[in-house]
This record gives structure tokens, sequence and C-alpha cells, in this order.
């Protein structure tokens, strides 16, 4: 009888060691998941910022680029209406 209970007490012990073991495990498993959800998460804020960002930049540069060729153009109209230049068309002179 106290084999058989001895038994029963090694079996108990054993059984509480394997399910500790399997909790440490799964917390492991659990928090190094968190942490990579967490880091995907930075990651992909990072990436949107920096698309915002350079979008800003490309828009900021074409909107330069614009300015720029609206002053070439109204400067070359403005000197033409200024020196008071005028075109005939080659269809007027045939």
């Amino acid at each position: 009888m106290k084999v058989k209970n001895i038994e029963n007490n090694l079996a108990l012990v054993a059984a509480l060691v394997v399910l500790v073991g399997v909790l440490f495990a799964a917390e492991d498993a659990l928090g190094l998941e968190t942490a990579n959800v967490t880091t995907t998460a930075i990651a992909i804020h990072d990436v949107a910022d920096s698309t915002k960002s350079g979008a800003a930049k490309a828009s900021a540069d074409a909107a330069a680029q614009a300015a720029r060729s609206l002053a070439t153009e109204n400067g070359i109209d403005l000197d033409i209406k200024l020196e008071d230049r005028t075109s005939t068309l080659a269809a007027a002179e045939k």
C-alpha cells in the first residue's frame, strides 16, 4: 500500500513538473509573439511616416516646379504685352 501511495505521489509530482514546464514554455512563446506584434506595429508606423513625408516632399517639389514654370510663362506673357508684340498667322498670308 505504501509503495502504491509513493508511486501515486511521484506521478503527481511528475505531472506538476510537466505542467509547470508547459506553462513556462507557453509564457515564453506568447511573450515573443507579443514582442513580434509590437515590432510589426512599430515598423508599420515607421513605414507610414516615411511614406507620408516622402509624399509631402514630392508634392512640395512638384508645387515649386509648377510655380517656377508659371512664373516663367507669366513673365514671357508680360513681356509680350509690354512690348506690344503681335503674331501673324501663316494662313492669313496666303
